[in-house]
């Protein structure tokens, strides 16, 4: 069968790649063809339409900016359609391309489509609800909670795992770390883009300057970002580690995490965290989360957990000093907030049903279904 994927992010690139791995277990004759990035590329044997370096942008300036290359995106998008018409299309989270673009484009062209990864609609944006209604065939979710939420609202979907459980796993199983007990750190985790780096990062290091010697700070380098970028936040007391950000958490005392997949890893790996993110607006974006967005928590393991395992900082409420206040008593393994964040870090990963192998069970669903309309045709 012919599948086609698109991914946006560094974070899709790594899930397709996974998936794509799955699907040739799967199907002997799976042939692939994708918009991401190098991980895709090496499972799938081919180069892709498009490199996800090129659109993964975020807010409404850098998408402006970035439009005249989401557009070629796009077109190449459809053109690989028309000319190599898919069995299959299946979107990787990156919702404002896939919905706007991709869904629209498989449905014309009558190609059934299952979204791994969807967009996290429940958050925000409830709007798009109608267009997973109107052009998925299935949705494929990585957080348990998702899966019922779309199922209530008319769009057929299913948990498949974590991927997280998959990645930090054979982290603790090779005994993988960047620590140096004689120099204990804190990881610094500023985000994957440019904006939230530069939002992030110098709070996060003004917090390490209110820490007493010997603490010091590692900051995780994202893997689309030029590491020279972080120069001006290196010193004697900070330093970068890039494409490394698993050990790096593995061997820290504790971390500063923007949210995202990485407080989930985060939690997984059992590293004590405090969560932080500042936006450009401040305390109306503080405002806004707690009067207009439907849900109780911005971090995914607070989420999971239906309760505040960790701090949450958002907006103008993150300051060097709350994130010290925060992180000390994190960093006493004999203290109650330590012992109490991993008890619940341990009733989050049993949520997630660690059994399951996200992308293996993601594959064979959509080898499934795709063999169970073609019966149906014949």
């Amino acid at each position: 069968m012919k599948y086609l994927l698109i991914a946006g992010e560094a974070s899709g690139d790594e899930h397709g790649a996974r998936l794509i791995a799955s699907l040739k277990a799967v199907d002997a004759k799976a042939a692939f063809s994708f918009i991401g990035g190098d991980k895709m590329a090496q499972q799938a044997g081919v180069a892709p339409l498009y490199h996800y370096r090129e659109i993964a942008v975020m807010g409404f300036t850098s998408v402006l900016r970035s439009m005249r290359k989401i557009r070629l995106a796009a077109r190449l998008l459809q053109e690989e359609m028309r000319s190599n018409l898919p069995d299959v299309v299946i979107p990787i989270d990156y919702g404002g391309f896939n919905l706007r673009y991709t869904l629209p484009m498989a449905h014309r062209h009558g190609v059934p489509v299952v979204y791994y990864i969807p967009p996290k609609v429940w958050a925000s944006r409830r709007r798009r609800i109608k267009r997973l209604q109107s052009y998925t065939d299935l949705c494929l979710t990585i957080l348990p909670f998702e899966a019922d939420y779309l199922s209530q609202r008319g769009v057929t979907a299913r948990y498949v795992g974590n991927p997280s459980i998959q990645s930090v796993g054979k982290l603790l199983d090779s005994n993988a770390k960047l620590c140096d007990t004689a120099r204990p750190y804190i990881a610094l985790l500023p985000g994957s883009r440019e904006a939230e780096i530069a939002r992030n990062l110098p709070i996060m290091c003004q917090a390490i300057d209110l820490l007493p010697a010997p603490w010091r700070a590692v900051i995780a380098g994202a893997p689309s970002i030029d590491p020279a970028y972080y120069t001006p936040y290196i010193n004697e007391r900070i330093e970068l580690v890039t494409d490394e950000t698993l050990p790096l958490l593995a061997g820290a005392s504790a971390a500063l995490v923007t949210s995202g997949t990485a407080t989930l890893e985060t939690a997984l790996i059992g590293t004590p965290q405090v969560v932080a993110y500042r936006l450009p607006i401040g305390c109306l974006a503080r405002w806004a989360f707690d009067h207009l967005l439907p849900i109780r928590y911005f971090s995914l393991v607070n989420l999971i957990a239906e309760s505040p395992v960790v701090e949450e900082l958002l907006g103008d409420a993150v300051t060097a000093q709350r994130l010290v206040q925060a992180l000390s008593p994190l960093l006493d393994r004999e203290s109650t907030a330590y012992q109490t964040q991993q008890a619940q870090y341990r009733m989050v990963r049993q949520r997630l049903e660690p059994s399951r192998i996200a992308s293996q069970v993601a594959a064979e669903r959509i080898y499934h279904e795709l063999s169970t309309q073609w019966e149906s045709e014949e």
